[in-house]
C-alpha cells in the first residue's frame, strides 16, 4: 500500500478544486470490558480491505479509501477501571471501555455506539501501536509527526463515515508540543481534519485527530474521536 501519490494524486486535486469552488475534512488475546460484570461473548469481526485507487473522482461511485486499522475483538469483561497493560504502560479503562486486539494493535473502545463500513466496523476510542505499527504510520513510512497519522494508501474515509466521508488532510497541525504519558514527555499533535463528500467533494464536517509519541517506549497513541478524559487517563499511567 504505498503512500498518496501518483494516482491518487489527481484524486485529491479533484476534492481539493471542489473545496475551492464551495467553500472558497484472527483472533487477538482477550484483553478487559470494563462496560459490566456480567460475561460478553469473544467475537472477530472483519478486517479491513484494501482498495485500489482511481484518477479521478468517480461520478458512480465514492473515492476509494483505504485503512490499516484493526477491528475491535470484545474481550474478558472486568471491573470499571481495570487496568490495561501495552509494552510495559498501564493505564486504567474508563467505565464502559472495553480493549482489543494484540500484539502491535490494540484498539480501546469507549463507547459502542459503532458504525459498520466496507470491509470494517468502527467504534469511538482510540489505538495502542507499537514499533511495526509506527513503521507504517505515514504513508507507509515511519511515524512523522509532521503529517497526520495515516497509515494506509490513497485517500484515509473520515471516522465517523469510512465509505462516505474522505479526508482532506491539513499542512500544519493545530497544536502541537509534548504531553505527559506516564510521567515521560510524549510528541502530542493535533490536527483537524476536513471531511468532504466522497462522491462530490462537498464539504461536510471536521473532526480532530490527536496523538502522543514514545519514541524510546516504541508506543503511539491515537485518538480520532476526541475521548473525554484520554489525557488524564494517559497522564495518570505508570511504566514497569
Amino acid at each position: 500500500m504505498p503512500g498518496r501519490r501518483s494516482r491518487v494524486a489527481v484524486a485529491l486535486l479533484t476534492v481539493a478544486t471542489a473545496l475551492a469552488v464551495t467553500a472558497c475534512g484472527g483472533s487477538g488475546p482477550a484483553l478487559v470490558d470494563s462496560s459490566t460484570t456480567r460475561p460478553v461473548p469473544t467475537t472477530t469481526l472483519a478486517t479491513s480491505s484494501t482498495r485500489p485507487a482511481t484518477t479521478a473522482v468517480p461520478t458512480t461511485g465514492g473515492i476509494p479509501t483505504t485503512t490499516g486499522r484493526v477491528p475491535v475483538t470484545t474481550g474478558q469483561t472486568g471491573p470499571a477501571g481495570a487496568p490495561l497493560t501495552f509494552r510495559r504502560l498501564t493505564i486504567r479503562l474508563g467505565k464502559g471501555w472495553r480493549a482489543g486486539g494484540g500484539g502491535d494493535h490494540v484498539e480501546v473502545a469507549t463507547s459502542r455506539a459503532c458504525r459498520r463500513s466496507a470491509g470494517r466496523v468502527d467504534c469511538p476510542g482510540f489505538l495502542l501501536l507499537g514499533p511495526s505499527q509506527i513503521a507504517i504510520a505515514s504513508d507507509l513510512a515511519p511515524f512523522d509527526p509532521d503529517q497526520v497519522w495515516h497509515p494506509g494508501a490513497g485517500v484515509e474515509g473520515c471516522p465517523e463515515d469510512r465509505d462516505g466521508l474522505a479526508e482532506v488532510a491539513p499542512t500544519r497541525p493545530a497544536r502541537q508540543g509534548t504531553a505527559k504519558v506516564a510521567g515521560k514527555d510524549a510528541v502530542y499533535r493535533e490536527w483537524k481534519i476536513d471531511c468532504v463528500d466522497a462522491r462530490t467533494g462537498k464539504p461536510e464536517t471536521t473532526y480532530t485527530q490527536r496523538v502522543w509519541h514514545l519514541k524510546a517506549s516504541g508506543i503511539l497513541i491515537v485518538d480520532e474521536w476526541s475521548t473525554p478524559g484520554l489525557g488524564a487517563v494517559l497522564a495518570a499511567g505508570r511504566f514497569g
